[in-house]
């Protein structure tokens, strides 16, 4: 009982500390926004991306938003002098650049009629919203205090980055995941589909919904897999009939010079927040050795999924509860998405936030006896521990493959732990 009380007390500690931090952090985001940062505040992600990419779908302007087909880079396109034109004190050395699907920007059409900075603002309010609404989801399936879980995610740094920045990962990234994990435990898998579809506009938060719902397939349960592909064909559908064929093949096309802006050195893409070991492998080689090496970098990473796929599906899996063998399928998607995906930055392993909330709930759809608590609290820490490194340190390419290491090391020990949970079920 003493040993359960100071505990508590630590936990609470620590809620309080990620209240202070929280409240802290959302103040500091107000006040560099709207006051004392605010003409650097144009550089932002929201800003020089998703505001003019809004100012241009309002404004009928959806052919700038891509470079042209045979274009080597972002710089000098249309949507590069668009945001230059519109944002005065944006520095001519940053190079403006869209990358998503263009219903985004038709999304943000109505966030350009407003002051750039006051646009920002409303939405960082929109993403703490979903970011309290994903808290409320699961919080309800870990028996977590709603008001905790969602204090607790400041103690996660790319949940700020990621606010700072103005970046998709919680409104459009974060919240459908939850939606939809939420409704495939709730046994509505058809809905659960159609939400993950949504996640095309965060297409990083996409992977491992189709994971799951690939691996809920191989077990002959098609319905999430069959929502995700209506719901994918209807984005796909309704982006052709608003924007017309041209800018979605405009966009398919964009493919080729975003893998050059990321992996080629026409741009400066901040390789210190380049996360997923295809990533920070191929940094390594020298501009010239990439290409050939960048094949055999997917080739091996799609191998990991596959083994996830093979692990999650495999006979004595099966052992698991519903929800449980769900859930762990989840936690295993949403790890293999920060290690492998290619185009993947240090505010993006907000997809891991699901991971925290599962493995270290005692309430939770997964079996404590597993024993995940201790691998998720160092991965916690190691991911939230390395960015004031990675930001002291930008020239340093080793650091964040070391933090992308650790994480592979943990998800290693994770599924020996798994395994071996799994063989003491077969012997009980």
């Amino acid at each position: 009982m003493a040993a359960r009380q100071i505990s508590l007390i630590h936990y609470r500690a620590l809620v309080f500390a990620a209240t202070v931090l929280a409240v802290a952090s959302l103040f500091f985001l107000i006040d560099n926004n709207l006051f004392s940062q605010r003409d650097k505040f144009q550089e932002s992600d929201f800003i020089m991306t998703f505001y003019v990419a809004g100012h241009l779908a309002a404004s009928g302007r959806s052919d700038e938003l891509y470079p042209q087909p045979d274009a080597r880079s972002f710089i000098d396109s249309p949507f590069d002098k668009a945001a230059h034109a519109l944002l005065p004190h944006l520095p001519k050395a940053t190079t403006g650049a869209y990358m998503y699907i263009p219903i985004v920007a038709g999304l943000f059409a109505p966030f350009s009629f407003i002051d750039p900075n006051l646009s920002l603002f409303f939405w960082q309010a929109l993403s703490v919203l979903a970011l309290g609404l994903s808290c409320l989801l699961l919080a309800r399936l870990t028996a977590l205090k709603t008001s905790d879980a969602f204090f607790l995610c400041f103690l996660y740094a790319p949940v700020f980055l990621t606010l700072w920045a103005g970046q998709l990962g919680l409104a459009l990234g974060l919240l459908p995941l939850c939606v939809g994990y939420f409704l495939l435990l709730r046994e509505r898998p058809l809905t659960a589909g159609l939400v993950w579809s949504v996640l095309l506009l965060k297409p990083q938060f996409l992977f491992a919904a189709a994971f799951v719902a690939l691996a809920c397939a191989v077990r002959r349960r098609y319905r999430t897999l069959v929502g995700m592909m209506l719901g994918l064909m209807a984005l796909v559908a309704l982006t052709l009939l608003v924007f017309s064929p041209s800018v979605t093949l405009q966009w398919l096309l964009s493919h080729k010079v975003s893998d050059a802006y990321f992996f080629e050195g026409f741009q400066g893409i901040p390789s210190h927040l380049l996360t997923g070991l295809p990533a920070n492998l191929l940094v390594l080689f020298p501009v010239d050795e990439r290409r050939a090496v960048k094949l055999p970098l997917y080739v091996a990473a799609a191998a990991l999924w596959l083994f996830g796929l093979w692990f999650c599906t495999k006979a004595k899996f099966s052992r698991l509860g519903d929800s449980a063998r769900v859930s762990l399928t989840f936690v295993i998607g949403l790890i293999l998405s920060s290690l492998t995906l290619p185009h993947l930055l240090y505010y993006d392993l907000c997809v891991l936030l699901p991971v925290g909330f599962l493995l270290l709930a005692r309430g939770g759809p997964l079996p404590s006896q597993i024993g995940l608590r201790t691998i998720t609290v160092l991965g916690w820490v190691a991911v939230s521990g390395f960015l004031p490194f990675l930001l002291a340190f930008t020239r340093q390419k080793w650091l964040p493959l070391t933090l992308e290491l650790i994480l592979l090391l943990l998800f290693i020990l994770l599924l020996r732990q798994v395994n071996k949970f799994q063989k003491s079920a077969v012997h009980v």
